[in-house]
């Protein structure tokens, strides 16, 4: 049969099919002939036998799934019989993988004149293929990075692969809004578009992290790179077109030189790069090699199949339990909940292995959420022995930033059925890093559900005092490495004692972390802690022993 392609031949058809990206779908059908034409990249996708098709409701039907089609039908004779102008609505159809993708259709009805044919028109959106570009930044998106990454390591070309990321950008948000900081990371992409020029890629991924593609570059021009662009993050990033935002970067870089690894060592060789530069560089442009097989066994191939673990409902991690003990009677009071994982490949992985790696990773939210909902599941079973029982869930700095933490957290304490008042959040020591009044925010909505907040390893790293006194926290764990040798060093017993003495001065509850054996437990009592934690009373065990310890 030949189709007659009256009035469908129009060249601003193909101008506008090859304006759109390969999600987007253009058709328009003659309807006193039923024929359709599509656009190349539809024609691609379903493997249509052409660009027109005569009576393509016959090819829609057997694709459209069964519960969808009824609804797809009285969307479209909407607009065929007149009653619409414009419908757009959402359905799924299955594609030439026998598989099911989501699309969104907008349609309308193009009033023929002059003995023109009327013409049925529309475009569809296949949401099964990941955005390509970004609307904030107008940067490409995080798939297409992957895309252009997996096509470079399969050939073995020489590339400077960049993670960029913008310091404590959590502080912008609160202070100016997050329009403003949208606005702060369009600055930025246009800063990168600028200083990159014709000699690579830039993409923006989640938050304020970009990654830089810069093929057949050498080290000492990147280095160059990263400094022009940290200068100019200081002192060219405007909100509302005339207030400067000093804005500072951290980054991680790596080689590729003829690489026979995959893209995801380069991107876990990233993340830990720019987790050094962040936290330990002071925003230096960190190098992390990959191309030798010792640089890959740095860990990177295990921070690999942790990726595909937690990908895949983070199998292989379960949780262990180790008890709060009340000072002054020696019972249980509680459990703090830690993360542990077995590898098929590596066995049992000691979690200082693992944990420092994936803890700034965006992945760890999965793994974040997985905790929660798995500690309060257990815990729940505990109450039922104990129905005062407490639990302390490690909380990150990466999952702090998320904008979506809020929510998630309440919902799965809501779904859980656990008392908020009961629950302890834990902020880890990169925690501290984050800005002040972004904490005391995150912190005040908390309480306001009426959760808990505990410091953990205090003492170290970047905690003091003035922080008890400026956050609201309501329980401080004293860090395991005051407690070491404390019968000997009179300065860790005055530290211990100072701490403790200030917390309950402030009505904090405290707890002493490292009581190894019963002649520390008796040494460390007169201090007046709330809390012992460590081995003396247990290791950290499966969630079956501790309720044999209960």
């Amino acid at each position: 049969m030949e189709i007659d392609k009256t009035g469908l031949e129009d060249r601003i058809f193909e101008v506008l099919s090859q304006s759109m990206d390969e999600r987007g779908y253009l058709f328009v059908c003659n309807r006193d002939t039923n024929v359709t034409r599509w656009s190349p990249n539809a024609v691609e996708y379903f493997h249509m036998p052409g660009e027109y098709m005569y009576d393509v409701d016959s090819f829609w039907d057997q694709r459209i799934h069964p519960d969808d089609l009824a609804e797809y039908k009285r969307k479209m004779n909407n607009v065929l019989s007149g009653r619409h102008k414009w419908e757009h609505f959402e359905y799924r159809i299955r594609n030439s993988n026998d598989e099911y993708v989501v699309f969104t259709c907008k349609c309308t009805i193009l009033k023929g004149e002059n003995g023109n044919p009327d013409l049925f028109s529309g475009t569809i959106i296949n949401r099964g293929i990941g955005e390509i570009i970004d609307p904030v930044t107008l940067l490409q998106t995080n798939q297409r990075f992957v895309d252009h990454l997996e096509r470079i390591v399969k050939a073995r070309w020489s590339a400077v692969v960049m993670d960029v990321e913008i310091s404590k950008f959590s502080r912008i948000s609160v202070l100016y809004g997050y329009e403003a900081g949208d606005e702060v990371l369009l600055h930025l992409a246009n800063l990168i578009r600028e200083v990159i020029g014709e000699r690579g890629n830039a993409y923006h991924l989640d938050g304020a992290k970009f990654v830089l593609l810069l093929p057949e570059m050498k080290m000492s021009e990147a280095n160059e790179l990263y400094e022009e662009l940290q200068e100019l993050a200081k002192t060219k990033i405007q909100i509302g077109g005339n207030r400067v935002v000093p804005v500072k970067l951290s980054g991680g870089a790596t080689v590729l030189e003829d690489f026979d690894g995959t893209a995801v060592q380069v991107k876990s060789t990233l993340v830990y790069a720019l987790t050094q530069s962040k936290y330990e560089g002071r925003g230096e442009l960190v190098w992390m090699g990959i191309n030798s097989e010792k640089d890959r066994d740095n860990n990177i191939a295990l921070l690999s199949r942790i990726h595909q673990s937690i990908m895949d409902g983070c199998r292989g991690f379960y949780m262990c339990y180790q008890p709060l003990v009340d000072v002054r009677t020696e019972q249980i009071v509680g459990a703090e909940a830690l993360i542990r994982w077995h590898s098929e490949e590596d066995g049992e992985v000691s979690p200082g292995r693992f944990i420092p790696w994936i803890e700034v990773d965006a992945v760890y939210y999965e793994l974040g959420k997985w905790i929660m909902r798995q500690a309060l599941h257990d815990a729940n079973e505990f109450r039922k022995v104990l129905p005062g029982f407490i639990i302390n869930v490690n909380i990150t700095a990466s999952q702090l930033e998320r904008r979506e933490f809020r929510e998630d957290v309440c919902r799965i304490v809501e779904e859980s059925g656990y008392p908020p008042q009961q629950l302890f959040m834990e902020l880890t020591e990169r925690c501290r890093q984050l800005d002040y009044d972004f904490l005391k925010k995150e912190m005040a909505f908390f309480h306001s559900k009426g959760m808990k907040i505990s410091l953990d390893d205090f003492g170290t790293g970047s905690s003091s005092l003035g922080l008890v006194m400026e956050l609201p926290i309501d329980e401080l764990k004293v860090d395991m490495s005051f407690v070491k040798d404390i019968q000997k060093k009179r300065v860790n017993q005055a530290m211990v004692k100072h701490i403790i003495q200030c917390a309950n001065s402030l009505g904090l509850k405290t707890c002493i972390e490292g009581v190894e054996n019963e002649e520390l437990s008796i040494f460390l009592r007169p201090n007046d802690a709330s809390y012992y934690q460590g081995y003396y009373y247990s290791r950290p065990v499966l969630a079956e022993e501790f309720r044999k310890l209960l």
